[in-house]
């Protein structure tokens, strides 16, 4: 149960929120120093975006389910680890008020993207920053 790592006051306000999203920020094992990027593709919602693995709890998932499935879905890789959590972080997409709720994450596996991204990154977050938006540097904690 990853809920235990997310402050009351935020789990709390969920119930606001049309949409609940979850992410990882991605180390892979032995290199906690390197977190995984993943370049949105030209077709999807904001091209050329890098971001981390995140997407929505479906109806009957858990948060931890819910991360487990998405990163698996856009990466290939086995979440076998959920230590901190990060941030919190709202956002308005398509006239729905969104909460995407943050959890650095220790995975396995060789990467294979899903079409929803072209292209991938590992590397510190302090020499990436310049290619993040504003949004991903509140989900980093980073601004």
């Amino acid at each position: 149960m990853i809920e235990r790592l997310v402050p009351h006051d935020i789990l709390d306000s969920m119930d606001k929120y049309d949409r609940i999203v979850v992410g990882g920020i991605i180390s892979v094992a032995g290199n906690d120093d390197r977190v995984l990027f993943l370049k949105r593709s030209k077709h999807e919602f904001m091209p050329d975006s890098w971001e981390i693995p995140s997407g929505g709890i479906e109806e009957g998932e858990s948060m931890l389910q819910a991360l487990k499935r998405e990163i698996n879905e856009e990466t290939n890789l086995e979440v076998f680890d959920v230590g901190d959590f990060v941030s919190a972080v709202d956002y308005l997409a398509k006239d729905n008020k969104c909460l995407q709720l943050n959890f650095r994450v220790r995975c396995s596996g060789d990467v294979q993207l899903s079409d929803e991204h072209s292209e991938y990154i590992f590397s510190r977050i302090d020499t990436f920053l310049n290619n993040l938006d504003g949004f991903m540097l509140r989900v980093l904690k980073a601004n």
